[in-house]
């Protein structure tokens, strides 16, 4: 059997959830490929690495999803990640992972349906780093969202304001966070009466004679 550490990790995070913040930045582990076979359904691998691990072949098929949708799949997972690799893998590996990962999420392997939106993200990372030059763009594009002026991204993949360099801690787009916009000094609004305002303060006013 081979390297069984990602499913084990994958286990662990299947008992305390709580897990899931610090593994989604921190370096994928060994014995993914095994991981991702358990996923897709590889029977024979997961008797064997159920075996190893003195588990049920279902609890480590679970642990080995729920491991690929909090961790593989995250918000902020790169097109690296998503498809279980770093930077150095080969586009073999590459291709394997994304191979194993659709005959877990594809539409036509989902019949229930919610997890075949996953079959997306993995399909985007592959094309992101399917041939050099796509793969040395999306490096290049990556290595662009490092300086500091570079525009962040939150947990749901959507650009931070950008600062305003001019202004320490300021940001452009002339947005005003809600209980800091101030009213300009000097400047007010007189309303004018309507007729019924005009009318009772023409009556009142008769009867102050």
């Amino acid at each position: 059997m081979h390297d069984t550490t990602a499913l084990r990790i994958a286990m662990d995070l299947m008992q305390v959830p709580s897990r899931a913040r610090s593994l989604r930045s921190a370096p994928l582990p060994e014995g993914i490929p095994i991981l991702l076979q358990v996923a897709a359904g590889n029977e024979e691998v997961t008797r064997e690495a159920a075996c190893a691990m003195d588990r049920s072949a279902d609890a480590v098929r679970s642990a080995a999803v729920f491991f690929i949708e909090q961790i593989l799949l995250s918000p902020e997972a790169d097109s690296y990640r998503v498809l279980g690799a770093g930077p150095g893998a080969t586009n073999s590996e590459l291709r394997r992972n994304m191979s194993q990962l659709l005959k877990r999420f594809h539409p036509d392997a989902d019949r229930s349906g919610y997890r075949s939106s996953f079959a997306a993200r993995v399909t985007l990372a592959w094309q992101d780093l399917k041939t050099p030059a796509r793969r040395a763009a999306y490096d290049a594009s990556r290595q662009d969202l490092r300086p500091n002026g570079a525009r962040r991204r939150d947990n749901a993949g959507v650009p931070a304001p950008a600062r305003d360099a001019s202004k320490p801690g300021g940001r452009t787009s002339g947005a005003v966070s809600r209980g800091t916009r101030k009213r300009p000094v000097g400047i007010y609004r007189i309303e004018q009466p309507g007729p019924l305002q005009r009318a009772l303060l023409f009556l009142f006013g008769r009867l102050g004679r």
